[in-house]
């Protein structure tokens, strides 16, 4: 996916947005040439674009929590948020969570906030994450 470079500057409500870049060199540029005002600038790589080809190909946005031998323990529909766009898989590691330490009944889960077609779809893509994270050894034997 193709992306921008924009410098930032400020937090909260004096958040601001200085410039959108071409390449992170000439957005690093500018981001030093500030270095003297008392607001620091950084300098964030954006995605261009993001999730416009799923909503055009009718996607909906879906979390799914899958155990490591794939039971599906949830999926379902989920409202897009700016907040992350695109989405993430993770691993819940809820067996050292104090609410649910000393459980048997609540193993650690893989987390999907995923884009997909249907439940079904969300359950494969879910599905392909977790046998990848099981094969690269993210996911620990238990």
């Amino acid at each position: 996916m193709p992306t921008v470079w924009v410098v930032e500057q400020g937090s909260y409500s004096d958040y601001r947005v200085v410039g959108v870049f071409s390449s992170e060199a000439n957005a690093k540029q500018i981001a030093d040439a500030l270095g003297g005002d008392t607001r620091d600038a950084t300098v964030a790589e954006w995605p261009i674009d993001p999730v416009i080809n799923e909503l055009r190909q009718g996607f909906k946005r879906y979390l799914v929590d899958m155990r490591k031998d794939g039971t599906t323990e949830r999926c379902e529909p989920f409202e897009i948020s700016g907040y992350d766009l695109a989405g993430s898989v993770r691993m819940w590691r809820r067996t050292q969570a104090p609410a649910y330490r000393g459980k048997p009944d609540k193993p650690d889960i893989l987390q999907a906030d995923i884009w997909a077609k249907d439940e079904t779809h969300a359950i494969k893509i879910a599905n392909e994450h977790r046998t990848r994270m099981i094969a690269s050894g993210e996911w620990p034997h238990d």
